[in-house]
């Protein structure tokens, strides 16, 4: 709820400064006050759209680990339960159960069986919820399945409360920013993209630019202003600002949305 108040107090301050910027002649990438309050409630409609579907990834994860308390980290009742998990969700790829020591014990679905008994506890994410016990999302990892991905990881006990291991599920990113994102992306000369802190592009209408970092990538190495953008998205939660690509100018806004220790920057794109 607290994350909620902040996103919804960014954009109302995000909202009036574009306000003012109309209103005082300055130049801006909206026609009309009308025009901007409505591709500023798409935006909003958007960022929620996002928030609520990472929420429910959450709420899924967490239901499953709350059985797999009763059922253990690997047999038949697991595997149904991941199974179920595996199921649900826009881009779900699957989901696993690790054992403490950082093994696959359980994967759904059969497909991806092949990486079961894989050891990942090298793998940050897994490193940290083994180590603080504590549920964390939105972990762009090199998969041990072959692709780039979206990991949720969150501790498993059992009825004692006894440490058991974690249970994860990978999300094909592209696929659930797509889908949370289309039916809100404005229909010509803006698109609603999603971004790390770190300058990764998490999401993109130019699937071109999906996995590219802003400060590394020789594509935007020679874009000053690209990079001058990115350094103030990196450090700022909320902003505005300008540059050219490609020939155009447009106009960036930004806001943050916060999930168990994790950050991504939802950016609005507009073309001057």
């Amino acid at each position: 709820m607290k994350s909620k108040l902040k996103f919804l107090a960014a954009i109302a301050i995000l909202f009036c400064i574009t306000t003012i910027r109309i209103s005082s002649g300055q130049e801006t990438s909206f026609d009309t006050p009308q025009a901007s309050a409505e591709l500023m409630w798409r935006y909003i409609q958007a960022v929620d759209s996002v928030n609520s579907n990472l929420s429910a990834i959450d709420e899924r994860l967490a239901y499953a680990c709350a059985a797999l308390s009763r059922t253990g980290l690997q047999g038949p009742g697991t595997s149904e339960i991941l199974r179920d998990l595996s199921a649900t969700g826009q881009g779900m790829v699957d989901a696993i159960t690790i054992d403490a020591n950082g093994t696959i014990v359980e994967v759904e679905p059969q497909e991806y069986q092949h990486i079961r008994g894989m050891d990942i506890g090298d793998q940050e994410h897994v490193k940290t919820v083994m180590d603080t016990r504590r549920p964390l999302g939105l972990d762009y990892i090199s998969t041990v399945e072959g692709f780039d991905a979206l990991a949720f990881t969150a501790p498993v006990f059992d009825e004692q409360g006894v440490f058991l291991g974690a249970a994860s599920v990978l999300i094909n990113s592209t696929e659930f920013f797509f889908a949370a994102l289309a039916p809100f992306q404005p229909e010509s000369g803006a698109k609603i993209g999603v971004m790390k802190p770190d300058g990764l592009v998490l999401y993109d209408l130019d699937s071109q630019q999906i996995g590219k970092n802003t400060f590394s990538d020789p594509l935007f190495q020679e874009q000053e202003e690209i990079l001058a953008l990115g350094r103030r998205m990196e450090g700022e939660r909320t902003g505005l600002g300008t540059y050219e690509f490609a020939n155009t100018t447009r106009e960036a806004l930004w806001t943050t949305i916060d999930f168990q220790g994790r950050q991504i920057r939802m950016v609005l794109n507009v073309d001057l």
